[in-house]
């Protein structure tokens, strides 16, 4: 890990402000939308939990966002939650999921690589293959409180 990059920098709450999906080919989708709400947390304990979804509007309406694919499983397309301990290790954290939404994903690391600056955070998903194409999902998050 870059010598300036400690677990100190990732500690506090972070909100959710972009969520792409980039293919190899450089096309970018929303899956979302343009609104997205979400709130990562994580604690000097070196644990974190994730949350996000389509945004709500106060009204109680779901922001428009791309339509959802057909359900191949119980699993949500429209809301993440998963939660565990991280650990960082030169341009990637790795996220060791304890308890999720997706039950597959309990037991797996979700390695994310990442770009932190200020109160920015950018966390990337290795490639993922979907339908014969590998896409890219990135998540911009903006920090909301530091717990220092």
């Amino acid at each position: 890990m870059p010598a300036s990059v400690t677990r100190e920098a990732f500690v506090g709450t972070w909100s959710l402000t972009d969520y792409l999906l980039i293919r190899a080919d450089g096309v970018i989708r929303k899956p979302w939308g343009e609104d997205v709400s979400g709130l990562l947390i994580y604690s000097p304990e070196g644990y974190m939990s994730a949350n996000l979804m389509p945004a709500v509007h106060k009204d109680g309406v779901q922001a428009k966002a791309a339509p959802a694919p057909p359900a191949k499983s119980h699993r949500s397309s429209r809301h993440i939650a998963y939660a565990g301990r991280y650990t960082l290790e030169n341009d990637s954290i790795t996220h060791h999921v304890e308890v999720s939404l997706f039950p597959s994903w309990i037991g797996l690391p979700q390695v994310r690589f990442y770009e932190i600056a200020s109160d920015r955070l950018v966390l990337r998903t290795p490639p993922i293959p979907r339908s014969g194409k590998h896409l890219v999902g990135e998540l911009t998050w903006k920090r909301i409180c530091s717990f220092t």
